[in-house]
């Protein structure tokens, strides 16, 4: 065998020193990577034949992966750039002989040894992209194998509340986004709060979109449109501002970065990524402690699964009350 471990380094040396091949010498951390080494190498110079191995590398089946289907995601591009950024750091192996552990161990370089780690979620995210690509591909038929991360247990990571403003934040910011010089950021920050719409959903309207007293968002995250009312007296105002633009115009002006203004001059301190995403949180959390239900906010927010929604369900009234109504201590109170 030309793999060996060697005590001394704690590494697996290859040593090739086959006739047709020049010799050579490497180490390597673990043995699936020396495997892989030598069974490449033979094969690079002929002395053994890929016949019945598929030789694709993961660049070739995440490219696959977009035509067939990424293409047709709403954040397929996005999802796209992180698997090639995964690819490149895996130094895109053949994609048959990824294994679980080099995988884990790419996971342990990632989120614990690097100066720059990356969250677990984030992680899980990727994680999820690329168990995606070969679950797809292999359901389609264009490769024979399974996902080889498939088994690999995401990292547990710790539940969050989602963070939303009071009425009396709600205020602090509205007040200061009415010294914005760009006005639209006033009602794309009014619509995001009324129906609880994503910045880019409401930033992009058009005035077709608009129309008796409703808002009608297109082009969303789930792909289907949902339409909710709007307070009337909100609705003449936001109809002054729209002027007689024609039905294919855009309502509103680029604004996020008048928004990211508003909110430095305030003393506001807004969670890690949700800058403009804390307007959403904040519609459906307040929407809940007012009595609403969970259903009707699954379909207000365009939630493909209920679960995603259930984050808010902590909020209402109701929630968990039978905690206070039996637990053990309510026998005490009867005793006393």
């Amino acid at each position: 065998m030309s793999v060996r471990f060697q005590e001394k380094s704690q590494r697996y040396l290859v040593r090739v020193d086959r006739k047709g091949a020049p010799r050579i010498s490497r180490l390597f951390k673990t043995k699936a990577e020396a495997d892989d080494f030598e069974h490449e190498y033979l094969i690079s110079h002929g002395i053994i034949k890929a016949k019945g191995i598929d030789s694709r590398k993961l660049k070739d089946l995440i490219d696959l992966w977009y035509m067939y289907q990424g293409v047709n995601l709403s954040d397929g591009t996005r999802r796209k750039t992180k698997l090639l950024y995964m690819c490149a750091e895996l130094k895109n192996p053949v994609a048959v002989r990824l294994t679980p552990e080099k995988f884990v161990q790419y996971r342990f370089e990632k989120t614990h040894s690097n100066d720059k780690v990356i969250a677990a979620k984030t992680f899980n995210n990727m994680h999820g992209y690329l168990n995606a690509v070969y679950n797809k591909l292999h359901k389609l038929k264009v490769i024979s194998y399974p996902s080889p991360v498939a088994d690999v247990d995401f990292i547990k990571v710790h539940e969050r509340q989602l963070s939303y403003l009071s009425h009396v934040q709600i205020n602090t910011l509205l007040n200061s986004i009415s010294r914005c010089q760009n006005h639209s950021t006033w009602y794309v920050a009014q619509i995001c709060l009324r129906t609880g719409a994503r910045w880019s959903e409401a930033e992009q309207l058009k005035r077709k979109q608009l129309h008796d007293g409703r808002v009608t968002f297109e082009f969303t995250k789930s792909k289907k449109t949902r339409t909710i009312p709007l307070d009337a007296d909100f609705f003449s105002t936001l109809e002054e501002f729209i002027g007689s633009k024609n039905p294919d115009d855009r309502i509103f002006d680029n604004c996020i970065s008048s928004f990211r203004r508003a909110v430095y001059r305030t003393d506001l301190s807004f969670p890690k990524g949700q800058m403009t995403h804390i307007l959403r949180h904040s519609f459906a959390s307040h929407f809940i402690m007012n009595g609403g239900n969970i259903l009707t906010l699954q379909r207000i927010l365009g939630h493909s699964d209920i679960t995603v929604t259930m984050r808010y369900a902590h909020l209402a009234q109701d929630h968990l009350k039978e905690a206070i109504n039996f637990n053990p201590m309510v026998d005490e109170k009867k005793v006393a």
